[in-house]
């Protein structure tokens, strides 16, 4: 016999089915036992250095550009990174303030972050041992089934609960090494670009100038705010 649906009936389902799709997915244990271990293992982090590649791939016109670059971060809330190729630019966090400055431009567009329970979270730090309540406040992790076949590596996923205060990346995929509790690889995705990263020198509680998060723009910088 066969079973004719009313057209009712398939939008109910399809909405349905739609709503499920957009759900985030449930906590995982294993995750946030792996998290609560990077937490322990970085508890005495006080700045971090680094260097990485990078690709951001444009999903609408399939462009990829690729850079390498450094990154510096001094304990609470100081943050440089440096692109360096294929062209320049400098991106800072400092205190509830954000400067993207482009030197082939002679720009730096200026904005402001909330702060307090609102802050957002840079997502070059979620591996590097934040608190595991301050990523369950806007991510939701869980293990995704296809792990590396290097069986030293493991994979977590972070998926946003809210845009706002993960820097616009809808989901972050963080690959770590087992051992050295460090993140290897870096696979974010946005509305309209993805962007990878892989990691090549980490080292923890690196000596960094104080200098380095002077913002020593050129005078013909044109200063845009947001």
């Amino acid at each position: 016999m066969t079973m004719t649906r009313k057209p009712g009936t398939i939008l109910i389902l399809a909405i349905l089915l739609l709503s499920a799709a957009l759900l985030p997915a449930q906590n995982s244990e294993e995750a946030i036992a792996f998290l609560g271990r990077l937490e322990e293992k970085n508890r005495g982090l006080n700045s971090l250095y680094g260097s990485f590649h990078q690709v951001r791939s444009n999903k609408m016109f399939l462009e990829e550009i690729e850079s390498n670059g450094e990154f510096w971060y001094v304990k609470p809330d100081q943050f440089r990174c440096d692109y360096h190729e294929p062209s320049e630019a400098r991106f800072y966090l400092l205190g509830d303030t954000g400067m993207y400055y482009t030197p082939e431009l002679k720009q730096v567009e200026k904005f402001r972050l909330q702060t307090g329970d609102s802050a957002p979270i840079n997502q070059m730090l979620v591996g590097f041992g934040l608190s595991v309540e301050s990523i369950l406040d806007v991510f939701t992790v869980h293990v995704p089934a296809e792990q590396p076949e290097d069986a030293r590596l493991f994979t977590v996923d972070f998926v946003s609960r809210d845009v706002s205060r993960t820097m616009d990346y809808t989901r972050i995929r963080i690959t770590f090494d087992r051992e050295e509790l460090e993140p290897r690889l870096l696979e974010m995705e946005e509305q309209e670009d993805s962007v990878t990263v892989r990691l090549k020198k980490i080292q923890p509680n690196a000596e960094i100038p104080e200098d380095k998060f002077k913002t020593d723009f050129p005078a013909d910088v044109e200063i845009v705010e947001y």
